[in-house]
């Protein structure tokens, strides 16, 4: 049981909401892109070249269809409640 007053208590939930996400990202391991000489990187699923756009902004390793498809089926899966850096596209 958590006390204090309503700041005290909200602290602690969002702290503890903080935490759980950590916990479910690092529960989904980081995988290696696949690139090649030339610096194109490819999807992990489909193998098509991810524009070099969205690489910079989060750094993916899929397309957007791809990475859409794969948050979804984790969603189900109950592994992210959260939308991920992929996702922010």
């Amino acid at each position: 049981m958590i006390h204090g007053d309503m700041a005290d208590i909200a602290a602690e939930y969002e702290q503890r909401d903080r935490d759980l996400a950590l916990a479910r990202r690092r529960a989904v391991p980081m995988e290696e892109p696949d690139e090649d000489s030339n610096g194109n990187r490819y999807c992990l699923d489909c193998g098509e070249i991810i524009p070099k756009a969205r690489v910079a902004a989060v750094m993916a390793v899929r397309c957007v269809e791809c990475a859409g498809r794969r948050e979804k089926m984790l969603r189900v899966q109950g592994a992210v409640c959260k939308p991920t850096l992929e996702d922010a596209e």
